[in-house]
């Protein structure tokens, strides 16, 4: 029963972001990028607006604890820190790799196919 139940609900949330998907697309170029202004997002980070299941809010910050960087060390590293590791993480091409990974508990050299990890590590020793 339970697995039905979330087969439900993965089904019910696809047709939600199947339907807000639609209404995106439906509306004018100008008006997309007043959205995304909004929320002070630009054409580029899009991929972050619409990353679905793949969301960098999912795997990030388990990458960012696995080399001991927090949110705070991103706020005190300076604006758009965060955002640019969510853009870098939003369009990795190892995000199969990189969720199968976390589900463990990797060290920090098993990481280095990270894209961010360059910035991890500069961020773990500031």
């Amino acid at each position: 029963m339970l697995a039905i139940t979330s087969a439900m609900r993965r089904m019910a949330h696809a047709w939600r972001s199947s339907q807000r998907r639609q209404a995106w697309n439906a509306l004018e170029a100008d008006q997309q990028e007043t959205r995304l202004s909004d929320l002070g997002l630009t054409r580029l980070d899009e991929s972050l607006f619409w990353s679905g299941n793949r969301s960098p809010l999912e795997q990030l910050p388990r990458m960012m604890a696995v080399y001991g960087v927090d949110h705070a060390d991103t706020i005190l590293a300076g604006p758009g820190v965060r955002r640019d590791l969510e853009r870098v993480c939003s369009l990795c091409p190892e995000k199969a790799r990189c969720k199968r990974l976390l589900e463990g508990e990797p060290d920090v050299e098993a990481c280095g196919f990270c894209p961010n990890a360059c910035t991890l590590e500069a961020l773990r020793r500031h």
